[in-house]
């Protein structure tokens, strides 16, 4: 089966998740798991990095981390260094079991000039 992952997106207004034992509204949700990261995450993954010898990432504020960005250099492959700036990003997404059926709206066929004639012919006839 290919799942299909779609990012649940908080700009869509109150999207509500229910994991059969606890209801979560997206905002509050994504803003818990931020600040995780922030505060503790960055924190482990700066030990890891340093206990396999890669070094820390740099010490920012968390609103540059998650809004801002920070100052960084990109070398992807075939092409050469390039400044900007990196950023974190905490989605949820979620995948339904069953598509979501779209409606389709009702097509109406355009009157024919005819009808109006059939409908004389068949109030003459009653």
């Amino acid at each position: 089966m290919d799942e299909k992952f779609e990012i649940l997106d908080i700009e869509e207004g109150d999207v509500v998740i229910d994991f059969h034992n606890a209801t979560f509204k997206l905002s509050k949700l994504s803003s818990a798991m931020k600040d995780q990261i922030l505060s503790n995450g960055l924190r482990e993954l700066n030990n890891r990095l340093n206990h396999q010898g890669g070094g820390e990432l740099p010490a920012y504020k968390n609103e540059y981390w998650i809004d801002k960005g920070v100052n960084s250099e990109v070398l992807k492959p075939g092409k050469n260094w390039q400044k900007g700036k990196c950023r974190i990003k905490v989605t949820l997404e979620f995948c339904p079991d069953e598509p979501e059926v779209e409606e389709i709206p009702e097509i109406k066929e355009p009157e024919s000039p005819l009808d109006d004639l059939r409908r004389q012919i068949n109030d003459l006839s009653s």
